[in-house]
């Protein structure tokens, strides 16, 4: 086996554990985004301490015992300390993806590494390979690589946030979990098996092999993943067009069918008034007048079109706008939105943001019906790299906050608990009451 010294071993596991914690979270913005990682360079900061951490213990570990399961105590440090943070900010439900993307990171590590190492060793010789400027020359080709993968593969980073959103508790994302632990598994019991060889070139090129061949193999599968993922989300969204065109429409064929009664029903109007005015039957044109005034109803027209969600990037959140607009028209509630920007939040953002609007609106319309103003007015903008979910709303004059999230009255009671409980660690809720109306303010991260 090639041996090292504590300095070269140490400055190999500094970097090499930097760039794993790096590709852990590569495809989790949700993750990046939380109070103590907000920023790059605070992620960066993040890495190199969990690196810097992991290097201490590794080498103190393999120096001074030989013993397989102390070994394991640096990698079980590393995965503890960023299981725990997941726990105290509440995100549980990227466990499993969390696991697989690092079993992915693992190997991509390892692969990278040993093939640098072998290149090295035939370049040159041993004793440089395993020298400190040999160990230093192999690190700075290999953050060069692992740079210019990042970069590489920065294009997939939106299909695969978007695909571990939607898979999220499903059946797959545990059948994918148990495919990608299998593998992990075999390649770290040929590691062992590998090391016990006397020719350490040997033992580097065929490790490395195995471990291309199982990342290979692992991106084709990702890859297909994410291939019939994006397929499915595509017949998906042109459901949910067709379902939004279709409601659409059939609202418009209905106000033109308004119309044209209204327009028909306009001309006899005119013809009876007209026809009493001629006969200089003033009681009679009265009367008229009034019956034609006593029939007339508040216009429930579609005010909102799909224009007016030009600004909204998401096909599925103008459809959930559009629905819950409707949903209003039939509780005589009038939904203003207002999108004065162009939204630029990321897929997550967006997803999240459908999920307050429907715990949201649906539940307000029969409380705000009985108030006047029957009016609700929804805006979305983004202030200072962060969306802003404003909804503003009328309350009765003996309306109170009850706690933080709900408002109460004897006409009814608005309880925004659920969506409080519902949040992200990273966004904020607000709600305040000035006059006679109140005011939910949710804020979440853009990027």
């Amino acid at each position: 086996m090639i041996t090292v010294d504590r300095v070269s071993y140490t400055l190999a596991n500094f970097s090499l554990g930097f760039w794993f914690v790096y590709f852990q979270y590569y495809w989790f913005p949700r993750l990046r985004n939380e109070r103590f990682l907000h920023g790059e360079h605070f992620f960066l900061l993040y890495c190199a301490l969990m690196a810097a951490g992991f290097a201490f213990l590794n080498t103190l570990t393999s120096f001074e015992t030989a013993n397989t399961l102390i070994g394991a105590i640096p990698i079980a440090f590393l995965l503890g300390v960023e299981i725990a943070i997941m726990g105290y900010y509440r995100h549980w439900e990227y466990l499993p993806a969390f696991i697989e993307v690092s079993i992915l990171a693992y190997l991509l590590i390892e692969f990278v590494d040993m093939m640098i190492i072998s290149a090295t060793i035939q370049a040159t010789n041993m004793v440089f390979a395993i020298s400190v400027w040999g160990t230093l020359t192999e690190l700075i080709i290999d953050n060069i690589i692992y740079a210019l993968l990042a970069l590489g593969i920065w294009l997939t980073r939106a299909p695969m946030e978007n695909m571990i959103q939607d898979i999220m508790g499903r059946s797959t994302e545990y059948l994918f979990l148990g495919f990608m632990s299998v593998i992990a598994l075999a390649y770290i019991l040929f590691e062992y098996s590998l090391q016990t060889l006397q020719k350490s070139e040997q033992y580097l090129v065929f490790s490395a092999g195995i471990a291309g061949i199982l990342l290979v193999g692992l991106t084709l599968s990702t890859y297909i993943l994410m291939q019939t993922h994006i397929q499915e989300e595509h017949t998906q969204l042109q459901m949910q067009q067709h379902e939004f065109r279709e409601q659409y429409t059939a609202e418009l064929n209905r106000q033109m069918g308004e119309v044209r009664k209204f327009s028909h029903d306009y001309q006899n109007m005119l013809l009876g008034l007209g026809g009493y005015l001629e006969d200089k039957d003033y009681a009679g044109f009265r009367q008229l007048y009034i019956d034609i005034r006593s029939g007339w109803a508040t216009s429930n027209a579609a005010e909102l079109t799909i224009g007016d969600l030009d600004n909204v990037p998401s096909p599925t959140l103008k459809f959930q706008l559009y629905h819950n607009y409707l949903l209003a028209q039939q509780s005589r509630v009038q939904l203003f939105v207002q999108t004065p920007e162009p939204l630029t939040a990321t897929v997550t953002t967006l997803k999240e943001l459908g999920q307050i609007i429907d715990r949201t609106l649906p539940s307000m319309w029969p409380v705000v019906s009985q108030l006047t103003p029957a009016m609700v007015t929804l805006e979305l903008k983004e202030v200072d790299g962060r969306l802003r979910f404003s909804l503003t709303f009328p309350v009765p004059a003996d309306a109170r906050l009850d706690g933080h999230t709900r408002v109460a009255a004897q006409k009814g009671t608005l309880d925004f608990s659920e969506l409080r409980e519902s949040l992200s660690q990273s966004a904020t809720m607000a709600l305040q009451l000035k006059l006679h109306w109140g005011q939910l303010i949710v804020t979440l991260p853009t990027g």
